[in-house]
């Protein structure tokens, strides 16, 4: 069984998608819930869930926003035990059309914010092992996609960047893996579930022949977050029904 009483948790990207699922999730398993959220909108998708005082509306690339988050977390919530990178973006372009301010950005967005993130929690972590890191990559980070190279780019790093942490961090305890979901029904799929021609041609692709859930994606990473998974570290488990078995 899943356990999160008393785990004070941080998760970037809290206010929508897989974030916000999670947020819910780890909030009913009773954990103590803070984050980043990037709209006032946002910030109403959490009520009852995050507090004010530990909801914190910022863009992650701002390294100087997010290091005071994550310190005023700590303080609200007497400590931080795991931490959820979902903070993420796409722009679907082919590698032609995305210039080099697309590039930065989803770049910025996608891996440099997560390491960030876990840099900044890391000295919060050490106190209150075990403690656990989760970083949400993409199976486009395994297979590539025609269409998203830098986003494919930012999430084969990320795969790297979390094995890497978690062999300098296993001797502490504290475990960093990441998440590579498939396609799941997000904001971040709605261009192409609106087009019906790309929709139906991404279905034929997924064995299980749907669109996972972002409560599917959360699942998954309250497990990693708690000591359900506790000899677990330095890995990208993929959930994408079946798509990259293929």
């Amino acid at each position: 069984m899943i356990r999160l009483v008393n785990r004070s948790l941080f998760i970037s990207g809290a206010g929508t998608g897989i974030g916000l699922a999670t947020a819910h999730l780890a909030h009913s398993l009773g954990a103590m819930v803070s984050g980043t959220v990037f709209s006032d909108g946002e910030i109403r998708n959490l009520d009852g869930i995050i507090p004010a005082e530990r909801c914190f509306k910022l863009d992650v690339t701002d390294e100087i926003a997010l290091k005071n988050a994550v310190a005023k977390a700590a303080t609200a919530s007497g400590g931080i035990d795991g931490v959820l990178a979902s903070a993420g973006i796409i722009k679907l372009l082919t590698s032609e059309e995305t210039d080099s301010n697309d590039w930065a950005r989803i770049l910025d967005v996608n891996l440099n914010a997560s390491f960030n993130l876990a840099k900044f929690t890391i000295p919060y972590l050490r106190q209150r092992t075990p403690a656990s890191i989760v970083m949400i990559s993409s199976q486009i980070g395994l297979v590539g996609h025609r269409n998203a190279a830098a986003y494919a780019a930012s999430k084969s790093a990320i795969n790297g960047l979390a094995r890497s942490i978690a062999l300098e961090l296993a001797n502490v305890n504290i475990r960093v893996n990441a998440i590579a979901p498939g396609p799941v029904a997000t904001g971040m799929t709605a261009e192409t579930r609106a087009n019906k021609d790309k929709y139906n041609a991404l279905l034929e692709r997924i064995p299980l022949g749907r669109f996972g859930t972002a409560k599917e994606i959360a699942n998954l990473a309250a497990f990693l977050l708690s000591d359900s998974s506790s000899f677990i570290t330095g890995q990208v488990i993929v959930a994408d029904g079946g798509f990259t078995a293929q």
